[in-house]
Formats: C-alpha cells, structure tokens, sequence
C-alpha cells in the first residue's frame, strides 16, 4: 500500500512518520521509544550501527562512537573514528539509509515520497551537503522542508490558523535553537524576516552541564577519575544517561536525585527543579534574544504574532514558557507532541507531493493517450512520480541564501502541491526584506509539465479538428468517425490540466475540532480570561490547547475548571457535581480520556475558578469535541 515518509534527523534524536489513507502516525524507530539517538558507530569489522544500537555499542568503542555530529554539518574539519576521517555529510548517511530501510522493511515497501527537514538557517553550502548525503544514502523521491514549516503544518492541522496569521516557531531541541517567522497563505506557509539560530545550545548541553556540575561534585569528594579506564568509560557514559533522566524528570517533578556509580564512590545526589534551572537561566536568556531579532528581522514586534508556537524536546522545560510569556507578554503555545512534530508536518507534506504528483501524471498520460504519443508521455509521466529524472531519484535542490538576497518562493504547506520534475526548477531572487518561501523554489516543474500536457492536447484537438473538416469537404459522412469523435470532444471529456489552487487537505485520525469564536481572538481579552483554542485526540485522550490571560494559573489559587458542556456553568466547581476537572497545570490539558465523555456532551469547555474552585462567569469559552 502506497505511503509517505516524513523524516526530522535532530542533533540529539531522529523522528519519523508515516503518512498514508489520510492516516499520518510516528513510526518506532526504536526498540522502547519511537525516536532514536543519532549516534553512529562505525565497528572494526566494517559494519554501521545506529540508534539505540549504536548507543549500547558506545560504551565499548568510544572511539569509533559519533554523536551531535550534525552540529558541525558544513566544518571541513572531518570527524576522526576509528583513525580514519569522516565527513558529517557521510554520518548522515548512515543515519538517513538505516531510518529509510526500517521504515521500508515493516511497512512493506519503499515510501512514494520522502520530505526530510532542516533548519530553516542552513546556507546553500550546508542544503549541497544535506543533498550530498541523500545521494550516498541511496534515497529515492526525497525533497526538503524547513524545520519550522514543518511543525506550522502540524499545527495547522490541530488548530484553525487563519490565512495571514503570523507564527512565531521557536524550535529548540537536542543540539540547536532556531527561531523562524513565518506567515499563512492560502498554499502554505512563507516565511518572513530573517530566521535565528544558535548552532551549539539544546538539551545535550543541559545534560552536559549537568554532568559537569556531578563530576564537580565527586572531584570535591576526593574521588580520583581516570578517564582513559575503560571501566571508568562506561561508568561515566552511564552517569550521562542518569543526568539526562534527571534532567526529563525535572520537567514534571520538583524534585529527583542523580545515581552516582563511579570507581570508587557509590551515592545519590538530590536535585532540585530550582536548581537546576539557575544553570538553565542564562541560556534561555540567549534563546529569547535571538527570538527577539528574528521576530524584529520581519518587521514585528513581539505584539504583531498571532502564534508563538514551541516545538523541540527542550521547549518542555517548564522555565522555557515561563521566560517567554515574560519576555512576549503573550500566551505560548507548546506543541502536545514537541520532539514528533517537526516529523509528523514532514509526513503531511510528503504525502500532498506524492498525491500531486499522481494527478500530474495521470493528466499526462490521459492527454497523450488522446494525441497518440503515450509511451513517450508516460515515462516522463512515470519519471515525475519515482522521481528518477537525475541525481538518484532526489527532486532538485532547493536554493537557499543566508545572505540578504534570498531565494524565494511559494510554500508547501498542508495544501501544498509537490513533487516535480527536477530539471524545472527556477530559483527567483527577492528584495531583501521580502516574504520568502523557506524552500526556496518555485513550483515552475509541475507548471511546466502542465503547461506540456496542455500543448499535446492543443495539438491532438488541431489534428482532429483537421481530420473533420477534410472529410466534410471531401464529401464525407457528416458523423465523423469513431477516432475523430474521441478526439473532438477530449477537451470537454479529459479530466482538467490546471492545477489546483487549494487541494483539499490530508484527513487525520482526530478531526479538527470547530472553534467558537472566542477561540482565537484577535486582541488580548480584558481582565482574567481563558480559552480553548484546539482538541484532537491522541492516544485514547482529548489534547485540548489553550491559552491564559491576565494571570497566572495555580494551585492553591486561581487556577482553570475543564468540564463537557452536559455541565450547567453553575455546577462546574461545585463538589459531587460533574464531571468537571481543575487544572494549573502545563499546557496541553489531556486530563479527559475519550471514555470520560458523557454520551450527550458535544463540547469541552474551559472557564476560570478561584481558589475555593468557585467559577467566575464569562471567563472561557466552549468548543466543539473531534
């Protein structure tokens, strides 16, 4: 059964989804969590492993060990494993054919279009190098989205985002911070303004600095580290996967302690949430200014965004939203699933491209069929689907310009239209200060190739049109024969040659739910307010979005009462009545499972309640339940 992949390879982890029947989905890469580490180990014997493998494999070949390697995508420095030098474009490789061949053997089959993601920063020398590594990966009808574009379209998906909203998406996970403006249209995204990123800051260095804070700490001890022990090796890399889940536990728990097994000491640290965020504080600053010129970069003040949207495992960090919404002064919106996004909007995409590309092909070969030039037709037809016209299989390259002259483009997006012969590709240059399409392309190929049809249909509707007329002067019957009669009315028959302005979007799993109108207002409400903005479903729960203004939610205190609309607004804090569900806790509300649901409850609804959990009035919304 025909698919699409989507594929987000992070600094730390690497995500992808699949995407098929209107179905798009994570797919397990690992053994016990859907993501993997991008690590690879390249053994003495010549074979590659990766992911958790070549996590386990780590602690016995340190040297032969890469990680965080896609940080230094571009340094012509190579990576030394094993004695010999590597470039990180090669590493890459490795990563991208392992996940494609996973994906390939349990699905059944190759995937009929890739979208792989990237920072929305990356320069046309690191875009070559991305493209360098699909080609030793060996991939097949791989094209390139923007990190950020990627996680908008996931997010469109869940929630309504009106055309000309501005998204602010500030992506910051394992390895990297990127901060991305972009702007709605009625194909996509565009991005706007000038994007941010700080190339060595994520979750790795959290649990680095972590890991350097313990040793501190063993070293004031008197315990003496030999580093070059191999015991001691994987003792320490073991310490590093503690500080790590310390780090994770944080972002729930207050409070949790680092096990501490080294040669010669055998303890327990404690760690507190407090403290551990005075060693996160000013890095997060860093975060916040770069989002800050990105945002100044499109012409904005923090006020013009209508979205700030959080993706990236590091944006769960509950410091992160609470220095943004103070820096912004706005609601933030964390993404439900911030480590999946970026690969689930890939999926979306990739399968838009793959669904277009058939109907482009399907129009060249109904016009060719007609003009009696099909064999020749149908393989560029074919050529246009496979993706095989050049360069092993991969859609042309994207250009890309960090500079002030910047390619632009029109956008893939949740409608957008995809996959096109490689060799159409026309870069056009933009003003600076232009809204610009982070892929940098035009769509001139599937134009093309439509303008192409059209004209062998133009010429088989000539030569019917000739055929007709010489018999009616030759003194022929009036009806014309049966091939001059297919002929004469394929323009009316054939199915239509232009292109689709708006396709009609991909169906999920979880409907889009119908928002009221108070659901994204358009001005800050006055006074303490609440509103829903979005519920999909995800794993048997309602994930319900929502924003706050006018003060902070807290228990004890004044805090937020979810409740289904089969509960009177007077009942929704009162004791025994219900269901009704207080909450103060971090954004999405997943309290309710699908099951909870009274069977005659139609919406979700959201209202502010004091510290008596009685309710005020007039402070929420309703929304209709997916």
């Amino acid at each position: 059964m025909a698919y699409s992949l989507g594929i987000d390879l992070g600094t730390a982890y690497s995500a992808a989804a699949t995407a098929r029947d209107g179905r798009i989905e994570i797919f397990q890469l690992g053994e016990r969590e859907a993501t993997i580490p991008s690590v690879v180990v390249l053994h003495s014997d010549g074979e590659v492993f990766v992911g958790d493998a070549a996590e386990w494999w780590s602690l016995s070949e340190p040297t032969r060990t890469a990680r965080d390697f896609k940080r230094r995508l571009g340094d012509t420095t190579p990576i030394i494993l094993g004695g010999n030098p590597y470039g990180v474009e090669s590493l890459i490789a490795h990563l991208l054919k392992a996940i494609v061949a996973k994906v390939s053997e349990q699905t059944g089959g190759p995937p009929g279009a890739i979208v792989l993601s990237h920072p929305a920063s990356y320069s046309a020398h690191k875009i070559d190098l991305l493209h360098e590594a699909i080609r030793q990966a060996e991939a097949q009808n791989v094209t390139l989205l923007t990190d950020a574009e990627a996680a908008a379209v996931r997010h469109a998906r869940r929630v309504n985002v009106p055309t000309g909203a501005v998204v602010a998406v500030y992506d910051f996970g394992g390895g990297t911070f990127n901060a991305t403006i972009l702007r709605r249209t009625e194909d996509g995204f565009v991005q706007v303004g000038r994007p941010e990123a700080i190339d060595r800051l994520g979750g790795i260095d959290f649990d680095e600095a972590l890991f350097t804070s313990v040793m501190a700490q063993v070293r004031l001890a008197g315990v003496k580290v030999d580093s070059n022990d191999p015991a001691t090796m994987a003792a320490m890399a073991r310490l590093r996967a503690e500080c790590k889940r310390a780090k994770e536990a944080l972002s729930s728990d207050n409070d949790t302690a680092i096990e501490v097994v080294l040669p010669g000491i055998k303890t327990e640290l404690p760690l507190t949430r407090e403290d551990f965020e005075e060693l996160l504080r000013p890095r997060i600053a860093d975060t916040i200014d770069a989002f800050r010129r990105a945002v100044e970069s499109a012409g904005l003040g923090f006020e013009g965004v209508d979205r700030f949207l959080l993706v990236g495992g590091s944006s769960r960090i509950p410091l992160v939203a609470a220095m943004l919404r103070e820096a912004t002064g706005r609601p933030i919106v964390v993404d439900a699933d911030p480590k999946d996004s970026v690969a689930l909007g890939a999926a979306v995409v990739a399968e838009q491209r793959r669904l277009d590309a058939i109907k482009d092909a399907e129009a060249v070969a109904a016009v060719a069929a007609i003009a009696g030039t099909g064999t020749i037709v149908a393989t560029e037809a074919s050529a246009a689907i496979d993706g095989t016209d050049g360069d092993s299989g991969t859609a042309d390259r994207a250009v890309h310009d960090a500079g002030e002259a910047t390619a632009g483009a029109e956008q893939p997006g949740p409608e957008a239209t995809g996959t096109f012969p490689p060799t159409e590709v026309t870069p056009v240059v933009m003003a600076p200060g232009s809204a610009v399409g982070a892929t940098g392309v035009r769509r001139t190929g599937r134009r093309r190739m439509i303008a192409a049809v059209a004209a062998v249909g133009a010429i088989a509707l000539v030569l019917a049109l000739g055929i007709g007329a010489s018999g009616m002067l030759s003194g022929a019957s009036s009806s014309p024969s049966p091939s001059v009669a297919q002929v004469s009315t394929a323009p009316s028959d054939a199915p239509s040659l232009a292109p689709n302005p708006s396709p009609t979007p991909i169906a999920t799993p979880s409907a889009v739910p119908t928002a009221s109108a108070l659901a994204s207002p358009t001005a800050t409400p006055a006074g303490q307010q609440v509103r829903i903005t979005g519920i999909s479903i995800s794993d048997g729960r309602y994930v319900v979005d929502y924003q706050v203004f006018g003060f902070e939610p807290a228990l004890p205190g004044q805090h937020m009462h979810f409740f289904f609309n089969t509960v009177s607004v007077a009942d929704a804090g009162v004791p025994g009545t219900g269901p009704w569900f207080l909450y103060a806790g971090p954004m999405p509300f997943t309290g309710y499972k699908v099951s909870d649901r009274p069977a005659a409850a139609t919406q979700m609804c959201i209202l502010v309640a004091k510290s008596d959990h009685s309710i005020i009035p007039d402070t929420g919304n309703c929304v209709d339940l997916p």
